[in-house]
């Protein structure tokens, strides 16, 4: 499962930025190992430091110790195996369980199905693929809102009925 992404290099020493997926930024670091593709096969990377630095972290890997090391981990994502994570209560899901969820109005109409989620500082939003073929547009963004949005959610079926036209 993607929990984060390595960004540019950071500094000589071999510090580079990285990114936290997690909805409590810090909480990655409680989820190891992690993992990267590499080459077609899946690798773990070991950390050796970590530090808060802005609105995001910089990380040092073991054995990357200088820029020029460094560079060569820019834009690679971090993946953790999802048995890692807390187990949550009934009716808790992560946002990874939403992703592939097709999508109805309480009409029962098709909308299309999540691919993909983010967050602003209002509330979530689903990104929608569309599948209205008289409208054009490619996606639809649906604000996660429960209750008055969002009507039900059944993760066993992969169906998210919305209040929306």
């Amino acid at each position: 499962m993607l929990v984060g992404k390595i960004g540019k290099v950071y500094g000589i020493l071999g510090w580079i930025n990285f990114f936290s997926f997690t909805e409590i930024k810090e909480k990655i670091f409680n989820y190891y190992p992690w993992f990267i593709l590499k080459n077609k096969k899946w690798e773990s990377i070991q950390l050796k430091n970590w530090k808060q630095h802005k609105n995001h972290f910089i990380i040092q890997i073991n054995n990357v110790i200088d820029r020029s090391i460094a560079n060569t981990w820019t834009n690679t994502d971090i993946f953790i195996d999802k048995n890692n994570l807390p187990k949550l209560k009934k009716d808790e899901y992560y946002w990874h369980d939403i992703i592939q969820c097709k999508i109805f109005n309480t009409k029962n109409q098709y909308l299309g199905i999540v691919i993909n989620l983010i967050s602003n500082q209002y509330n979530d939003i689903m990104i929608i693929q569309n599948n209205l073929k008289k409208q054009n547009i490619k996606d639809i963004m649906i604000p996660f809102i429960n209750q008055k949005i969002i009507k039900n959610i059944d993760i066993k079926n992969k169906t998210i009925i919305v209040k929306w036209n």
